[in-house]
């Protein structure tokens, strides 16, 4: 690629959002789309347990086969979120035809990961293999958004796990929003954020909520002992480093490549790179470890991967409910960043109860992540259905034929 070339990419890495922008993105809603080679191509006891790792987790039942054989579950199963590591893609090729459709909507125009709604209904075991069916469904318009001041566009996307024998495991409905890089920086909206300088005292008050960090394991709780009203204990994460940044992508895998394969990424993709401030072609995702880079989108340091914070708000609700339960429905919302050197506190309580006409005992939660500023940066729900005393174990809850998301699909 050429020095011309080069400087025509990083142009269009600040590109703007057009009618015609919008109009070919909407194109692409139902078009089954082919993903690269999962991380984990199979599910298996090292690559679950190292997802656990990569977010600071040690549930035993997601990690030591020896002792999940003494569960329900009669073996390991995999963290709820060890799904986005792996699926192959259920078709290799869109059609040329199709594709030409929607071909470059809105590139070069930066999005931020902004949400997800998960809902689980079947357990991941070792061995086990996946297919993804993975789509855009909708395309929404905002005249002025949070982010950049202006306007931006809301992408809503579907992600159906399906296992080796044909069962819908999980459906996870993701969100994305994009917004123009210079707009965002002009609005300089979170650029007076300072970095929290900790006292010895900050430190020690968190090493002691790690140290006291609850679990319930084996201990069942029963729907007909809570109530609303009642308190999940506390999860804290943080302060956020570079090493946590490096050990999440270590077991989640990310899709960044290293050298001579980074260059196959970028000739393949090349509006997912940039110039950095060397001269040096890099993949725009470095925002989550690159403060120059996050500082170009109008941030004042390299903040957090989204999902990361689901998946913080999924550990919340494992160790509280224990290992009889099922956590059934989780959706997570980003309000704000969650920048290198932020603490947040992860917290929930019981909004309802309810029996399903199914006859699933089932409690919903409020949940939210709270950093050392005292900001709501992820404020979420679930569902979990807890085992009764009077009706007995949990049932898995069956999928429904028509949920959010469901379109018309395009192969």
């Amino acid at each position: 690629m050429t020095t011309q070339d080069f400087a025509k990419q990083l142009a269009d890495t600040h590109a703007k959002i057009t009618d015609e922008g919008i109009a070919k993105f909407r194109e692409r809603i139902g078009v089954v789309v082919p993903r690269e080679k999962p991380y984990n191509e199979y599910a298996a006891i090292d690559s679950m347990r190292h997802f656990v790792e990569s977010y600071g987790g040690d549930n035993p039942l997601y990690t030591n086969p020896e002792y999940a054989k003494g569960t329900r579950w009669r073996n390991m199963i995999a963290s709820p979120e060890f799904l986005t590591t792996t699926g192959v893609s259920e078709v290799k090729e869109i059609r040329p035809e199709i594709r030409k459709r929607g071909e470059h909507a809105l590139a070069g125009v930066h999005e931020f990961f902004s949400g997800d709604e998960w809902e689980w209904f079947a357990p991941v075991y070792a061995g086990d293999s996946f297919i993804r069916r993975y789509y855009l469904y909708d395309v929404v318009e905002k005249e002025r958004s949070q982010f950049s001041g202006g306007r931006s566009v809301i992408t809503k996307y579907r992600s159906d796990y399906i296992n080796q024998r044909g069962e819908l495991v999980a459906t996870d409905r993701f969100y994305f929003i994009k917004v123009e890089r210079d707009a965002a920086v002009k609005t300089g909206k979170n650029k007076h954020i300072e970095r929290t300088r900790y006292t010895v005292e900050q430190i020690k008050e968190m090493d002691e909520a790690y140290k006291n960090q609850f679990r319930r394991g084996a201990d069942v709780l029963y729907w007909e002992d809570v109530k609303v009203g009642d308190s999940l204990p506390a999860l804290v994460k943080g302060p956020m480093t570079l090493t946590d940044m490096i050990v999440w992508c270590r077991g989640w895998g990310g899709g960044m490549q290293h050298t001579r394969n980074a260059w196959k990424d970028r000739s393949r993709h090349p509006k997912f790179y940039s110039l950095n401030e060397w001269g040096v072609p890099d993949i725009v995702e470095r925002v989550h470890w690159d403060d120059a880079w996050a500082q170009k989108i109008g941030n004042p340091r390299a903040y957090d991967f989204g999902r990361m914070r689901s998946v913080y708000l999924s550990e919340l609700v494992t160790n509280w409910m224990g290992d009889d339960a099922w956590l059934w429905k989780l959706s997570s919302q980003f309000r704000a960043f969650n920048f290198m050197g932020d603490a947040t506190w992860f917290k929930g309580k019981i909004t309802g109860k309810s029996v399903t006409p199914e006859g699933n005992h089932i409690v919903e939660l409020e949940l939210w992540g709270e950093n050392e500023r005292h900001e709501v940066t992820a404020p979420g729900n679930a569902t979990v259905i807890l085992c009764s005393r009077e009706k007995g174990p949990v049932q898995l809850p069956r999928p429904s034929a028509k949920t959010e998301g469901t379109v018309p699909l395009i192969y």
